[in-house]
């Protein structure tokens, strides 16, 4: 990668040599890098409920992708974050999609060097089908099953291949600076977990909140939505449509079957045997990397 594709733009940054230098203060030092549908919404929230930990606002800034926010610079990037706050992180799963989003490790530690980075995972098979919920309930799918998931154009092994991910990243940041925390840690240990990460960060470990206790964003609950749904969807979005109370647009979603629920996919069928075995010798490196297995995972049976 050239140098040019590591600099910011040089009238929204200040450039030195073959990176970027910090605006004092104002850049992250905690970055959430995934992987999606693995807790990252959850864990950014209950991150920004501590009092020593400024979370950005919106989560995902997708900044060090070039195809997204790159382009911006980082005087923008720095703008999300208060700088008097002793950790400002972000959360954007996109920065583990590779080879969809190339360079990102090292834009990252060209800007923020001294970042503790943060990576979720869970059963890698698990994984795909909730990405695979999430975009069928959008309407996203290309063709069946399998032919989504193995599109040349979709990203869903290549997120669940999380030693593969991590290795991007540890080509420059020390493994020190990287903590992998497992979903059902968070969800079924929330405190100790938490505990964990805020030593991590180098926040109060002891702090607790009440609101620790909620459960957020449950893969369970999406709904497929109809065309007819997506239509009145893109409608209450539009100017007319801002005019009308939300009780209107409400109204009609609990009138007419709009949505209906998602069956569970055989990702494992779909995927085959060939796509299984990758993903499981992925999974043992991982489990060599962090020094414990995760027993639990069906990409061992």
């Amino acid at each position: 990668m050239t140098a040019e594709s590591v600099q910011a733009p040089a009238s929204e940054s200040r450039a030195v040599g073959d990176g970027v230098r910090s605006l004092p203060g104002a850049l992250p030092n905690l970055v959430v890098i995934g992987a999606q549908k693995c807790g990252t919404s959850g864990l950014h929230y209950y991150l920004s409920l501590h009092p020593e930990v400024s979370m950005s606002r919106p989560k995902e800034l997708n900044f060090f992708i070039v195809e997204r926010n790159w382009p911006r610079g980082t005087e923008w990037y720095a703008a999300h974050f208060e700088p008097r706050a002793n950790v400002r992180g972000e959360s954007s799963p996109n920065y583990t999609a590779y080879p969809q989003h190339q360079g990102v490790a090292e834009r990252m530690h060209a800007t923020v060097p001294d970042a503790r980075l943060i990576y979720l995972v869970r059963d890698p098979l698990e994984r795909i089908a909730a990405h695979w919920v999430h975009n069928y309930a959008k309407r996203r799918e290309r063709g069946d099953l399998r032919a989504t998931l193995l599109h040349p154009q979709t990203s869903y092994v290549a997120r669940s291949r999380y030693h593969m991910q991590l290795e991007q990243f540890l080509r420059f940041y020390d493994r020190e600076r990287l903590v992998v925390i497992e979903q059902d840690e968070l969800r079924l240990e929330r405190e100790a977990t938490l505990r964990r990460v805020f030593e991590f960060i180098g926040v109060d470990p002891d702090f607790t909140h009440p609101r620790f206790r909620e459960e957020r964003h449950q893969t369970s609950r999406k709904l497929r939505s109809s065309r007819l749904a997506l239509r009145l969807e893109q409608a209450s979005r539009s100017r007319g449509g801002r005019r009308l109370p939300a009780a209107v647009w409400l109204g009609l979603d609990a009138l007419l079957p709009l949505r209906r629920p998602i069956p569970r996919p055989d990702v494992r069928g779909a995927l085959g045997p060939e796509i299984v075995a990758e993903l499981r010798e992925d999974a043992e490196r991982l489990c060599e990397l962090v020094g414990k297995r995760y027993e639990n995972w069906s990409i061992w049976r």
